[in-house]
């Protein structure tokens, strides 16, 4: 457990290939939200954030978009564990 503090939190290494943009056009996606609401979100338009959901999709080795909003929750939740897990000791 000393080791796990002193190292850090536990970063998927795929992410590390990710833009901030895409990162955050990740975070959408995995909040459900389509192309057309992200390019509205992020004052984009949809064509830009559909190259970018490729790209992110390319470097994460993936194919469909539920594929990457199923990897982001799942690293939603493993952060709010570690946070939970983090604040109680425990």
């Amino acid at each position: 457990m000393l080791a796990r503090l002193r190292a850090g939190p536990q970063v998927d290494s795929r992410l590390a290939s990710l833009t901030a943009q895409e990162r955050r056009i990740l975070d959408l996606i995995a909040d459900g939200k389509t192309n057309r609401q992200i390019a509205e979100t992020m004052f984009l338009a949809e064509k830009t954030v559909k190259n970018y959901v490729s790209n992110l999709l390319a470097k994460l080795g993936m194919e469909r978009r539920t594929q990457a909003a199923t990897f982001a929750a799942r690293l939603n939740e493993r952060s709010a564990q570690e946070a939970r897990t983090d604040a109680t000791g425990t």
